[in-house]
């Protein structure tokens, strides 16, 4: 039940910025949209999409529990807390180069393990 819940909340949080940042794009959040866009498959329409969503969430999850602990750290703070390279780097004690690498690769397993559950990306 809570991951539902924090789920809920964090998408209206997420809806309250986009509502306030409406005229002005916020050059942090399309970044990050670009760099998820990447590896995750298109909006599913119709009735499924919230069923769908749960399962993509689960996949999600159970990737990033294959991960290790500082791949999970810095890919959560990234696309979750919406960090920057800069305060993860600080916060984790790695260059800036390396969080990127991290990333990178974590994106692009990812991409290639939603590819194998049969997902388009």
């Amino acid at each position: 039940m809570f991951p539902f819940l924090s789920r809920i909340t964090r998408h209206i949080a997420l809806d309250l910025i986009r509502k306030r940042n409406s005229a002005k794009r916020s050059a942090v959040f399309c970044e990050l949209t670009d760099e998820m866009a990447e590896c995750l498959p298109a909006d599913i329409p119709g009735v499924e999409e919230a069923v769908e969503a749960e399962t993509l969430s689960a996949l999600i999850s159970s990737f990033l529990k294959t991960r290790h602990e500082e791949q999970q750290v810095v890919f959560v703070r990234r696309y979750w807390y919406f960090d920057s390279i800069e305060e993860i780097a600080k916060l984790t004690g790695f260059s800036k180069s390396k969080v990127k690498m991290m990333l990178s690769r974590t994106r692009r397993d990812l991409r290639d393990r939603l590819r194998k559950e049969g997902y388009t990306v």
